[in-house]
């Protein structure tokens, strides 16, 4: 009997245990990791996409007016574009990260998007990091998005600028297997 009340502390710690790693629980998600030559990934970072099938994106606005993506169910596809550069050793909020999102409607094989028609396809620029006043989410205005969408995969080139704020990234040219 002693022993059992030695173990249950034992036994509450590992119970307490996060998991570690990374978990891809959807079959309607597909991620790249790409190299650091692909067009439009600086040097200094790494870049990913994500492309999620059957989402739609919904730009919502929190309580301070500032907007946020999110994902709802459709028949729509997603494409989300990520660029992390990890800040240096031993600092809390060292990291800058860039992210794209843009939808594809259901159906869509070619699309070509120019300025004020990439709020069609709902392009959003945010850009993450500690810079007081420039960190949040952008729609953006001014670009040209090229994307064909196939059994296969999607082929996109997008040339954007965003212009209230700073960007890193500003041209993606991509492929990426469904």
């Amino acid at each position: 009997m002693k022993v059992l009340y030695l173990l249950i502390p034992l036994f509450m710690i590992n119970a307490c245990k996060t998991q570690t790693g990374t978990i891809t629980s959807s079959e309607n998600t597909t991620m790249k990791q790409m190299e650091n030559n692909s067009v439009g990934c600086p040097e200094e970072g790494t870049c990913s996409i994500v492309v999620h099938k059957n989402k739609s994106l919904s730009i919502q606005k929190d309580d301070t007016g500032a907007l946020y993506p999110q994902l709802v169910d459709s028949n729509n596809t997603v494409v989300e574009y990520t660029y992390l550069k990890k800040g240096p050793e031993g600092t809390a909020d060292g990291n800058y990260s860039e992210t794209i999102h843009f939808e594809i409607p259901a159906g869509t094989e070619s699309l070509i998007k120019e300025n004020a028609t990439l709020t069609d396809v709902k392009l959003l620029y945010g850009k993450h990091c500690f810079c007081r006043g420039e960190a949040g989410y952008y729609p953006i205005t001014n670009g040209k998005l090229l994307a064909e969408k196939s059994n296969q995969g999607i082929v996109f080139n997008l040339k954007f600028k965003v212009e209230k704020t700073s960007q890193v990234v500003s041209h993606i040219m991509e492929t990426v297997k469904l």
